[in-house]
């Protein structure tokens, strides 16, 4: 009899946690501000920054970086990406999230109030603002530019900044090999030395090592690629990679001569 009072004690504990409306009244909250401030960058991360003291910094190079964050409230917590060039933030991205319980969905829609798009009828679509400047190559580039919707998208952070091959428990493809090897069909020369100018920093890499393992096509170019690759090592000097479980730093020179002899199949 004892053990059964303490199962439903459990469930009935189970059943108060699943609607504790004082989680939904600070996840409305959150939302609230959060679209209240979705067109002020600056204002935004400030907001972030009073609730999160230690937010995730990526590097990307040639004075571009993120700054990531994420505040936690209830049933949810809602992520914004802020981006720089050196101290003056030119766009942002804000994550929104549904609580697991999708019997809670409508009601956290509603308070979202057709601020997101809705896809599959169960997710929200994370917002951008003013990214067309990452689709764009850096300013030290003077060549061509293809204005292809995957080659553009490729060349931007959404890409993912993880330069590497596979990784986690599964040894999955990484999302920036993935989205590589989908569009590696469409590639020429000239398309990869612009993908070697792009502002995410494990894009830049891949497009030097398809250079090093293709060199005969891009002799008429090698100096000049050469010269360029010089800094693209420099800056970042590290790059995050993902070795089976293990995300860490390491030297972008050696690890994109390393993957520049690996096998992709």
């Amino acid at each position: 009899m004892s053990r059964l009072l303490v199962l439903i004690s459990i469930i009935n504990i189970g059943i108060a946690y699943s609607q504790n409306s004082y989680w939904e009244a600070q996840d409305k909250q959150l939302i609230k501000k959060i679209i209240e401030l979705q067109n002020s960058p600056e204002e935004l991360s400030q907001y972030y920054s009073e609730r999160v003291k230690s937010p995730r910094i990526v590097k990307l190079g040639f004075g571009y970086w993120i700054k990531s964050i994420r505040i936690g409230s209830g049933y949810i917590g809602i992520r914004t990406e802020f981006y720089y060039f050196k101290d003056s933030i030119l766009s942002h991205v804000i994550y929104p999230e549904l609580p697991r319980k999708r019997r809670k969905y409508k009601k956290y829609i509603e308070w979202y109030d057709d601020n997101f798009e809705i896809s599959n009828g169960s997710k929200l679509v994370p917002k951008y603002f003013n990214y067309d400047v990452f689709y764009e190559p850096l300013s030290e580039y003077s060549g061509p530019v293809s204005y292809d919707a995957e080659i553009r998208n490729y060349m931007s952070p959404a890409s993912g900044v993880n330069y590497g091959i596979r990784g986690g428990a599964t040894l999955i493809l990484l999302t920036n090999r993935r989205n590589f090897l989908e569009l590696q069909d469409k590639l020429s020369s000239e398309l990869v030395i612009q993908l070697m100018y792009s502002k995410n920093p494990a894009t830049r890499l891949t497009a030097i090592e398809y250079y090093y393992r293709n060199p005969g096509l891009f002799e008429r170019s090698k100096e000049r690629i050469d010269n360029w690759t010089e800094r693209v090592f420099m800056s970042p000097y590290l790059i995050h990679t993902i070795r089976g479980c293990f995300g860490g730093y390491e030297k972008a020179r050696e690890l994109t001569k390393e993957y520049s002899e690996v096998s992709l199949n």
